[in-house]
């Protein structure tokens, strides 16, 4: 099997440092063509044997430079946050270099399940993977659920679970499941996408998890971790919440009501956005050959 050559767009981003890790670790070299190519505005990184930087102002189908630098790379990822100009631009320059696969920075929630009830949801991302789909390159999206980051998500920032300083909150059923992954998960789990051979066998969506909890779970650790014991302020049901939810959104995003969001499109169960009846798990990392799975530390 040939290697294939890999663009990044965010490696110093959130979800940049985990694949940098997994790029670290050496499981995929005998996968990858290196170096490796990081776009990045930064002007003082030195590139490796396995990291080469390319220093760009501004992300633009425009710069020549990059689009040198890009000119026969087999796979493009995406791990910069959801700019609407950096997606255009992104779109543009894969029409032009045509990439075998792209994977876009989708992650967390299932855009298109939480569609079926609550139009327009992070609309944004959804749209950007479709825009490059019709530039005919294969375009994979890479579904995580909810992230599990000891000391944050899901530990101590839990407003996902109803948890405020006063109480719970709780929407629909408190031992309701839903999905959640590790960040160096994800950054392995990227690694195993973009070195799958062959790519044309890769679906649209791929699934993961690290772990299956429930609110229950996130209440009983944070608890515990602070020696508290938290008392329900207030109860809605899975129907209440997605109404809720409903209305908040009619009125526009909000980036203050986002766990509020979270908490309500887990409320709502089993292929609602945060709970998947079908992992691919085993797609992307067969019996646990590549890495052991992480878990939610209860």
């Amino acid at each position: 099997m040939s290697k294939v050559s890999i663009a990044i767009f965010g490696l110093h981003g959130f979800l940049g440092e985990p694949t940098l890790e997994a790029i670290k670790s050496g499981k995929f070299d005998s996968k990858i063509a290196y170096p490796i190519k990081a776009i990045t505005r930064k002007s003082d990184l030195k590139s490796t044997d396995k990291i080469e930087y390319v220093t760009v102002s501004e992300v633009s189908a425009n710069d020549s430079n990059l689009i040198s630098a890009l000119k026969g790379i087999d796979v493009i990822i995406e791990l910069t946050g959801p700019d609407p100009k950096v997606f255009s631009e992104l779109e543009k320059i894969t029409a032009e270099i045509k990439p075998k696969l792209f994977i876009p920075s989708q992650f967390g929630t299932d855009i298109d399940q939480v569609d079926t009830y609550a139009p327009g949801f992070l609309a944004l991302k959804s749209q950007h993977s479709a825009a490059l789909r019709k530039t005919g390159t294969k375009v994979v999206d890479i579904i995580t659920s909810l992230f599990i980051v000891p000391g944050k998500f899901l530990y101590e920032w839990v407003g996902a679970a109803g948890i405020t300083e006063e109480g719970i909150n709780v929407i629909g059923d408190i031992n309701q499941k839903f999905n959640v992954s590790t960040l160096p998960d994800i950054g392995y789990t990227v690694l195993a996408v973009a070195t799958y051979n062959p790519i044309s066998k890769l679906p649209d969506i791929i699934r993961i998890g690290s772990d299956t909890i429930t609110f229950q779970d996130v209440i009983d650790q944070y608890s515990k971790a602070h020696n508290k014991n938290l008392k329900i302020l207030s109860t809605k049901s899975a129907e209440e919440g997605k109404k809720e939810f409903q209305e908040k959104l009619s009125s526009g995003f909000n980036l203050n009501d986002f766990l509020f969001y979270l908490q309500a499109i887990a409320a709502q169960g089993l292929d609602k956005g945060l709970y998947f009846s079908k992992l691919d798990n085993e797609l992307v990392n067969p019996g646990e050959s590549i890495w052991k799975w992480g878990k939610y530390q209860k």
